[in-house]
């Protein structure tokens, strides 16, 4: 078993869009789980984003297409469980600060709704009969994987571990757990299930393609710097 816990530390500013995304999404989740079962699933119906809806929208079209364009942005803060919902803000925070502190807040912000939109948009294009919801924010969070390779590949990711009948924490650089990552989506897509894994290689290739369009241009070449860590329905 093996957890990230902690990518490379924020140095100049507090990571406040990352930390507001987390938010947002605990409290989206908890307003979800007082509407009840029955409740829930509308909910996932109306703010999910349905793949086959979405191959049907007309870019100049009525006010029904922009309504189905606007899923592809709520569905990234619906969620299927807690686990779903754990599991995708540990990955948002261990990967996203470092991130945030190099684009700042609202590059940053733009840079994960870019991400979520376009890991849609190619699982639709791929998808495009699939009748059913896909929520979740694994396709932006995706695409924050797909930048961190780019921007800090030798940083090292706290990783907590069980070894030897025991935990340990060991640092394991960031191109190795984002390649073992990238290895569980082929191999999860080859599998099948309930899992969007075309949106999370959607985000991931956006991500590593599109990071360089959202970085300021007097922010340091951060890919040749090394971190060190901080003291003492269908899911995506």
């Amino acid at each position: 078993m093996a957890i990230p816990i902690r990518g490379q530390a924020s140095r100049r500013a507090w990571p406040f869009a990352t930390l507001g995304l987390i938010g947002l999404n605990l409290i989206i989740f908890f307003f979800q789980l007082q509407l009840g079962e029955d409740a829930t699933l509308r909910l996932f119906w109306q703010g999910g984003a349905i793949p086959a809806k979405l191959s049907q929208v007309k870019l100049f079209g009525s006010w029904q297409s922009l309504k189905l364009l606007a899923t592809m942005f709520t569905s990234l803060f619906l969620h299927a469980g807690w686990v779903h919902l754990i599991g995708n803000l540990l990955f948002l925070w261990v990967f996203g600060e470092a991130l945030e502190d190099e684009l700042g807040h609202w590059r940053f912000l733009g840079f994960y709704l870019f991400c979520g939109f376009f890991s849609l948009l190619i699982h639709a294009l791929v998808a495009s009969r699939l009748s059913v919801p896909i929520i979740g924010a694994s396709g932006a969070i995706a695409g924050l994987l797909g930048a961190y390779l780019i921007r800090y590949p030798q940083a090292p990711v706290q990783t907590l571990v069980y070894l030897l009948v025991r935990f340990q924490i060991v640092a394991v650089p960031a191109y190795v757990w984002l390649g073992f990552w990238l290895l569980l989506q082929f191999y999860g897509l080859r599998q099948g299930g309930p899992v969007a894994w075309f949106a999370h290689l959607g985000g991931f290739l956006t991500g590593l393609l599109a990071v360089g369009l959202f970085v300021p241009a007097t922010a340091p070449a951060a890919r040749t710097r090394k971190a060190s860590p901080r003291r003492k329905s269908r899911r995506r």
